[in-house]
């Protein structure tokens, strides 16, 4: 049965965010649409990564494996989440911001110009964000369909539609002030239910683990999966292709640095009420058919009815504030790179429609994908991240510090990578692969640049003024 309150509510966010696509329609230099014309002040831009970061699949996925698999494994990834954007602060931030470019890939092709990578880097994010936006729409249709009653494949289809229209019309301008407004309704959401079920436990910050020691862990998981959990964040956030479009649009190298530190710091403080919140759902209920439901159990159980309405918006904004700056990623990889490498003289309107074209597109083929999904959110959109991290680190983080690498290296990287990746996933425990593939890649980076010509000394030159090496003796 929908329930009509709750349901006007979200009706309502959704109206708001369409405004603010729709008032920035105009905003269609590349730019401006890939990334906001790099004037985003660091509050802002904080906040958009935490809330691009923060998604829908870590409220509802993290609490969901809390509440089946115990704490020790989301503590796993917030370690790894946190190391993460320290790592992505020190050595990737500023360089990325003083290269004044678009996309990922298009810093591997300054790095390397190959066109093979070229091609290789836009297809692994397609591959990895794919399954990364459809576990992001699960959780979408799941909130809807536990809170409002209106159906799961409604709710996806509605959601996507959304999502894909301010998106289209107003690129990275959009998903900046959208993403602000909801990290801001995040940190709200999550100060109401975790004072809530703080009180729960009668104000005791030991009462979750005494009273529902399930929270503790099953102790049936490998230590793979623990280490494997946190290594994908620790190497992945550097070279999200969504969080380094972000650093794209800080006003400043120092801005952009900043705010990942920033996140870091934030990151921290979200995970912390995850224990009492599993807690309660487990002493609420402890037979739940999905562990995915876990927090909405709680909201449903504890909170008011006008009360779950916004809670049930502010989750759908915590889908949509990943979910829209993944497609923006993915279109820009099939238009910015994909076709703007690959034809020659293609006018920068060209590529920012075809770019419109390709939100739609992608879009909707999330939509039909997430219609039928795997069980679990965070397994699914953590092996997509951890296929890009296998791919990615070690060719990112090389070409930026390492003189000598070049583009053989790269190429041998991503490709050991992404195949170590994909063939350890069939031969190891939950989250196990990146134990293996990582150090893959970077062997075959290693390898391949010994054996090959490293860099001219004019290129060192070149990336040692442009990318702000000078000053530390690179």
């Amino acid at each position: 049965m929908v329930r009509v309150g709750e349901t006007a509510i979200v009706l309502c966010y959704f109206i708001l965010v369409l405004a603010i696509g729709l008032y920035f329609r105009n905003r269609r230099s590349a730019d401006e649409y890939w990334s906001a014309n790099g004037s985003i002040g660091t509050f802002v831009n904080s906040m958009a990564i935490f809330a691009a970061f923060a998604s829908g699949g870590t409220f509802l996925g993290a609490i969901g494996i809390v509440y089946d698999l115990g704490v020790p494994l989301w503590w796993s990834a917030a370690v790894g989440s946190v190391a993460g954007f320290l790592i992505a602060a020190i050595f990737v931030a500023k360089p990325l911001r003083r290269l004044e470019m678009h996309t990922l890939p298009d810093i591997f092709d300054y790095l390397y110009t190959d066109s093979r990578i070229n091609v290789l880097a836009p297809v692994i994010i397609l591959v990895g964000y794919f399954m990364y936006m459809v576990a992001q729409l699960r959780a979408g249709g799941l909130v809807s369909d536990y809170l409002l009653g209106v159906g799961y494949i409604p709710a996806v289809t509605a959601i996507g539609i959304v999502f894909i229209a301010y998106v289209a019309l107003g690129g990275m301008w959009a998903i900046t002030v959208t993403d602000f407004l909801q990290g801001v309704l995040m940190w709200g959401l999550l100060a109401v239910i975790w004072a809530i079920s703080f009180g729960y436990f009668g104000y005791s910050m030991s009462a979750p683990i005494s009273e529902t020691p399930r929270v503790t862990g099953t102790g049936a998981l490998e230590i793979q999966t623990y280490i494997g959990f946190a290594l994908i964040w620790a190497f992945a956030i550097a070279v999200l292709p969504h969080i380094a479009m972000r650093a794209f649009s800080a006003k400043s190298p120092e801005s952009a640095k900043r705010a990942y530190a920033w996140v870091a710091l934030m990151y921290i403080i979200v995970t912390l009420p995850f224990v009492h919140i599993a807690g309660a759902a487990i002493a609420i209920d402890p037979e739940l058919a999905e562990a995915d439901y876990a927090l909405l159990l709680v909201m449903e159980s504890i909170l008011p009815e006008l009360v779950a309405g916004f809670a049930a918006a502010t989750i759908l904004a915590a889908v949509m504030s990943s979910t829209d700056a993944l497609l923006l990623a993915m279109a820009a990889a099939l238009s910015n790179d994909l076709y703007g490498n690959a034809v020659s003289d293609v006018s920068e309107e060209r590529i920012v429609n075809l770019g419109t074209v390709s939100v739609v597109v992608i879009g909707l083929l999330g939509i039909v994908a997430a219609w039928s999904p795997p069980a679990y959110l965070v397994e699914l959109y953590t092996d997509g991240t951890g296929l890009m991290a296998a791919a990615f680190f070690f060719p990112l983080l090389l070409g930026i510090w390492w003189k000598p690498m070049n583009h053989y290296g790269a190429m041998a990287g991503m490709l050991g990578g992404s195949l170590a990746y994909a063939i350890a996933y069939f031969y190891t425990p939950m989250f196990g692969a990146i134990i293996y593939a990582v150090p893959v890649s970077l062997l075959c980076c290693l390898v391949a640049t010994w054996v090959t010509d490293s860099r001219s000394a004019e290129q060192i030159e070149k990336l040692s003024e442009e990318l702000g090496h000078g000053r530390l003796g690179w």
